[in-house]
Formats: C-alpha cells, sequence, structure tokens
C-alpha cells in the first residue's frame, strides 16, 4: 500500500506535464494541470507518513531488469519534503503563475516542472548507480528549463552559468561512482560498498573527492556556488522555492548516501567538509547582508544554510571518528541539527520565495531599494513574511533556533571535552557559527525593514491591491510548519534518533545551560501574559504626533534604504567585498557647474570570481586559443589524434 502512493507520487507529475500540453493555454487546463500536480505531492506526503507509521522497512516501489527504485528511512525522509514542496508550491501556482501567462508559455513550464519533480523523486529512489546519474541528470537538465522559462537574456546568462556548473557537478559523480564501483554502472549499492572495500585508501580519497565536488556544486558550496544567486532568481517563484528549498536538499541526501557506501570515513575528509561549509556559511550571509536584489538575498541565505548543514556533516563526521568518549553523543546531537535544519530551511526559504513572488508581482521589481511602507497594505501579510524572516534569522520561537542552538550547545562541550588542539578547533568553527547567525538575523532585519516598513518609495508599492487569499495562505502554512517544528520537532528527534537518556540531559555546557523547546514555550506565555495585564490595568497616555523631520515635508527619500541599512557592513568586510563606486553627475545649469544631480552607483563582485572564476575563465581561453592552432583542416592530423587517444585510454588501461 505504502508503495503505490509512491507511485502515484512519480506518475502524477508527469500526467500533469501531459495535460497541460493538451490543454495548451486555457484557464481551465493550467487549474488542471496544478491540482494534478498538488495531487502527486499529497500522494507522497501520505506515502511517507504511511511509511513511518509502520516498521519503516525498505521498500521496493518499482523494478525493472535494468533499474530499481526504492525507499528506505533516509530517502522517505527526503521524499516527504518533496512532496511538502510540491503541494505547496503547486496551490501557489494556481494564482502566481496565471499572473504571468503573458511572460511564461505555462504548458511548456509545466513539462519542465514535471520531470523536474520526477527526476528529484527518482534520484531519491534510485537504488544504482546508473539509476542515480539518469535521475540526476535529468533533475538538472530539467531546472536548467525552469531558469531560462522567461526567455531575458538575464536569464540565459543565468541558465548557462548553471548548465555548465551542473555538467561539472555530473561528470565529477560520474567519475567518482565509477572509481567506487569498480566501473560497473549497475551496480547496486550494496554491491559498490562492498567494491569500496577491496580498494586503497588513496583511490577511496580520490572518489570521495570527486563526489564531494559533485555533490557540493549541486548544493551551492563555495567556490562552485557562483550560479546559485545567478540561476535561483530567474526562475518563477514556485520553481524558485523548489530550487532553493528542496534541490538543495536533494544534493545534499546524495552525499549523505554516499558516505555509507565507504568502508570508514577518515579525519581529514570531515575536515574539509567542516572548512568548506563554514567558509559557505560565511560568504553566503555576508552577499546576503550586502545585497538589494530581494531574490538573490534569499539564494545568497540558502547558501549560508547549506554551508551550515554542511558543516554540521563535517562535525559529526570527525566527532566520530576521534578516540573521545562523547564523541558519538556530540555527533548524534549534531545529526539532530543537521535533521532540524533540513526541515526548517525548507519551509521558511519556500515561504520566502513565494512570498517574495507575490510582492514582485504587485511592486514590479526585486530591488527593496524603491520598496517599502507594504505594512501598511498587507498587515496580515507582513505578519506572516515577518515570522519567515524571524525564522530564516534562527530566533525562538521557532525550529531553526532549536537546531542552531543544539549544534552551538554541541560544539561548546566539545570545546570543554577535547584536547588542547582539538579544542580551539572547536571554538574556531563555535566563533564561525555564531557570527554566520548573527549576520543572519542582520540580513533579514534590513529585508524586512525595507520591504514593509516607512513609506512606499516606488508608485506600484504606493497603489498595491488587495492581497489574494490563494497566494497568501501557502506562505502562511510554511510560517505556521515552522513554529510546529519549534514546538514538536525537538522531542520527536530527541527521542527516536538518541539511544537512552534525552541529550537535553546528555549535553549540558554548564549548570542551567540547557535548552527546552516547552520551557522556551513556558516562558514566552507567560511575558505575553504579564504584557497583556500591564496594557489592560496599567495604561500610560500616549501623545501621537508627527514625525520630527526639521520643518521639511516628509518623504521616503529621507527613510533608509537596504543599501544604506547595509553600509557599516560592506566597510567593515571589505577585505571579502570588491565593491564599484561610480558617482554619476548630470549638469542642470550650464552656467554653473555645482547645479547639479549627483546619483551613486555601486556594485559588489563577489571574491571568488575575482580569485577562482576569471582566472580559471582566462586560463581556459588561453587554452582554447592554442587548440585552435591544431585545426590545421588537415584529415590525416586528426586520424593522428584518435590513434594517440586510442593508443593512450589502452595503455591506462593496462
Amino acid at each position: 500500500m505504502v508503495a503505490s502512493f509512491f507511485v502515484a507520487s512519480l506518475i502524477l507529475p508527469l500526467v500533469a506535464g501531459v495535460a497541460a500540453l493538451l490543454l495548451l493555454r486555457t484557464k481551465a487546463g493550467h487549474m488542471l494541470t496544478q491540482l494534478v500536480f498538488a495531487l502527486g505531492g499529497l500522494s507522497g506526503v501520505v506515502g511517507a507518513t504511511l511509511f513511518y507509521a509502520s516498521d519503516g522497512a525498505s521498500t521496493v516501489v518499482f523494478h525493472t531488469a535494468l533499474f530499481s527504485l526504492v525507499v528506505g528511512t533516509l530517502s522517505v525522509f527526503f521524499l516527504g519534503i518533496i512532496s511538502v514542496g510540491v503541494l505547496l508550491t503547486s496551490l501557489y501556482a494556481l494564482e502566481g503563475l496565471r499572473r504571468y501567462k503573458s511572460v511564461y508559455s505555462l504548458p511548456w513550464l509545466a513539462v519542465a516542472s514535471a520531470f523536474f519533480i520526477f527526476g528529484m523523486q527518482a534520484t531519491v529512489m534510485a537504488s544504482s548507480v546508473a539509476g542515480f546519474l539518469v535521475a540526476w541528470e535529468l533533475m538538472s537538465v530539467a531546472a536548467y528549463f525552469l531558469v531560462i522559462a522567461d526567455g531575458t537574456e538575464e536569464s540565459l546568462h543565468a541558465g548557462f552559468s548553471f548548465f555548465i556548473m551542473a555538467h561539472i557537478g555530473f561528470a565529477s559523480l560520474v567519475a567518482g561512482f565509477l572509481l567506487l564501483s569498480a566501473g560497473n554502472p549497475f551496480a547496486e549499492w550494496p554491491e559498490v560498498a562492498l567494491a569500496a572495500k577491496t580498494m586503497t585508501p588513496a583511490t577511496l580519497s580520490v572518489a570521495f573527492s570527486l563526489l564531494f565536488i559533485g555533490f557540493g556544486s549541486k548544493a551551492g558550496l563555495a567556490p562552485l556556488h557562483q550560479w546559485l544567486p545567478m540561476a535561483h532568481p530567474q526562475a518563477p517563484s514556485h520553481a524558485s522555492a523548489l530550487l532553493s528549498g528542496v534541490m538543495l536538499k536533494v544534493a545534499l541526501f546524495g552525499f549523505i548516501q554516499s558516505l555509507f557506501l565507504f568502508p570508514s570515513v577518515p579525519l581529514s575528509w570531515g575536515v574539509v567538509v567542516l572548512v568548506v561549509g563554514l567558509v559557505s556559511a560565511f560568504f553566503g550571509v555576508l552577499h546576503a547582508v550586502v545585497e538589494s536584489d530581494m531574490k538573490r538575498v534569499l539564494a545568497w541565505s540558502s547558501i549560508e544554510n547549506m554551508g551550515l548543514i554542511f558543516s554540521g556533516v563535517g562535525a559529526a563526521m570527525i566527532l566520530r571518528t576521534l578516540p573521545y568518549e562523547a564523541g558519538p553523543v556530540l555527533a548524534s546531537s549534531i545529526a539532530i541539527f543537521v535533521a532540524l535544519h533540513i526541515i526548517n530551511h525548507f519551509l521558511f526559504k519556500s515561504g520566502l520565495f513565494m512570498a517574495a513572488g507575490v510582492i514582485v508581482s504587485e511592486v514590479h521589481s526585486r530591488d527593496m531599494d524603491i520598496m517599502g511602507g507594504l505594512a501598511q497594505k498587507w498587515p496580515i501579510f507582513s505578519g506572516v513574511f515577518l515570522a519567515l524572516a524571524l525564522a530564516a534569522a534562527a530566533l525562538p520561537p521557532f525550529g531553526t533556533f532549536f537546531g542552531e542552538w543544539m549544534y552551538l550547545q554541541s560544539l561548546a562541550l566539545a570545546l570543554v571535552g577535547l584536547p588542547l588542539p582539538l579544542s580551539v578547533v572547536a571554538g574556531l568553527v563555535l566563533a564561525a557559527v555564531a557570527l554566520v547567525s548573527g549576520l543572519a538575523i542582520v540580513a533579514f532585519v534590513k529585508m524586512f525593514s525595507s520591504v514593509f516598513l516607512g513609506r512606499a518609495r516606488n508608485e506600484h508599492a504606493e497603489h498595491v491591491g488587495m492581497m489574494p487569499m490563494s497566494l497568501m495562505w501557502p506562505p502562511m502554512v510554511c510560517a505556521i510548519l515552522s513554529i510546529v517544528a519549534g514546538v514538536l520537532a525537538f522531542p520527536f528527534f530527541s527521542s527516536h534518533f538518541m539511544d537512552g537518556a534525552s541529550i537535553m540531559q546528555d549535553v549540558v555546557i554548564v549548570q542551567g545551560a540547557s535548552m527546552n523547546a516547552w520551557i522556551l514555550w513556558a516562558l514566552i506565555a507567560g511575558l505575553a501574559i504579564i504584557a497583556l495585564l500591564l496594557a489592560r490595568f496599567l495604561r500610560v497616555p500616549v501623545r501621537i504626533t508627527d514625525t520630527w523631520d526639521c520643518g521639511q515635508p516628509l518623504t521616503s527619500r529621507m527613510e533608509y534604504t537596504a543599501t544604506g541599512f547595509s553600509a557599516p557592513f560592506r566597510f567593515f568586510f571589505r577585505a571579502f567585498l570588491v565593491s564599484r563606486k561610480e558617482m554619476i553627475v548630470t549638469p542642470i545649469s550650464s552656467e554653473n557647474p555645482w547645479i547639479a544631480n549627483r546619483r551613486l552607483e555601486w556594485s559588489i563582485t563577489s571574491t571568488w570570481e575575482r580569485l577562482f572564476y576569471r582566472p580559471v575563465g582566462q586560463a581556459l581561453l588561453r587554452f582554447a586559443e592554442y587548440a585552435r592552432k591544431f585545426q590545421s583542416g588537415v584529415v590525416q592530423m586528426y586520424l593522428l589524434f584518435v590513434v594517440i587517444a586510442l593508443v593512450g585510454a589502452f595503455i591506462f588501461a593496462l
């Protein structure tokens, strides 16, 4: 019975794609297509629920002589995330995409979405190397067509970057899995694990490096992250929610699953994953702080969160390999953080991308510098967005806070329990995670205040219409689930993933420093009751008057913009940010040069682009120019190259 629901979740998206082509651009066709997508997502949710309600044994969903689709405990966890994402984004797209019917070809967009969803699900279910790689490539190619859906020059450029990086990652995965499976592309995962036991440590290290590059490039880890803030914002908002909220988790699933194929995990591997994760998190959140494009802020934030998750995976890998008595317990607590953060990042990031889509469609811009004042027009929606922003900033009572608190607590305990050199490393990791968390608060305070507070700085923002409930409630569901995750997910993971006593009894920094969700909620409820009583019985007269403006008319030009808000951080972190400033002066009077309009334009270039991408690109261009010399047009010369390649391949095979 469980398998039938997963089969339905696989087939229904393809049915929706076919229905979209048959019904073309009709309104009924669009509604039917999205409802079928939603039904497929609901089938996956029901299947995941029934799986965990049963004994949780591995179940074959589909089987042929060439490949099989199988679900287990890990894969169903990620399938549940995919299914919930498909359900919410499809219902959002009912109204959200209809507004863009003149921009997108809705039938072909539905086809790309169908293959994208099918590819993600098949990737998680694949039981062999070949099945995994085919599903992975299908997901990547479909995602490319989602990125270039509007056909603009910016989208085509972003899609090209995504396509190149996706296939660099795919080539790394092919090489890594072929090394690990001893050259058998049709090997099942247990066969790959058996083959890996016979390999030398050097071969295993090369295979791990290739797999980490392949999965890390898709997850947006530095330095292979540059495509993500270009590609994800260009897709339709419901697709952006799936790309950032769901597809990145599929890459994480692939990496975690690949770790189980190795006979052992050396300490050095964990160190590499930890360092790359922290570097990615820092650069991701730093660019989110200084960025003024709304959807690019969310894309950079995804790099930050995936970096934190990978750093947690690396820390758990390290703690499990150390000869340290509390290592397994701390590694388990960090594993709980990883699971919590996967769920919570999916919830708040999907909700924020859908909410951003509503704002962009009304304001007709992604630039936060020209927004503002939307809280007066959409008070309920602004509350929903604020809740999602607080979840993204990892503040209580949202589930993100409890996951990061557990991570910090585990690192702090390792700080006092490990030998001195390792405790120093743990202290540096703790400081880095704390810095990233603090900058995340800045990024989302900037986003909310720039978009919703103050006066409107745009004609469209000044005259926005009523918010359709069909666009409001999917982000609202994400916000509610983020709060529920803070209340329920913590005790759930403590009881299901830990042996013996609760993690809150095992992991204590100092007496009284442990944190429990129920205690925090009791404190919040108590403070709320006290505030209500004070407001009811201690009424203080409030004088309402105009804002002081030094005698000048109050305008939106007097407010902080997103660019102005982030100016101190651009100055403080200028060593990591490559900025360009240009003052554009437009004379008003030819007689007096001092009378002129002055406008400052600035832009930030990624440090990785300056230090990594540009040198690599220039080297490739030089190599291409050199290779052109061999294109003489002489057939005999080309045949000689073929013979040399065959001889080299033969020697390598020996």
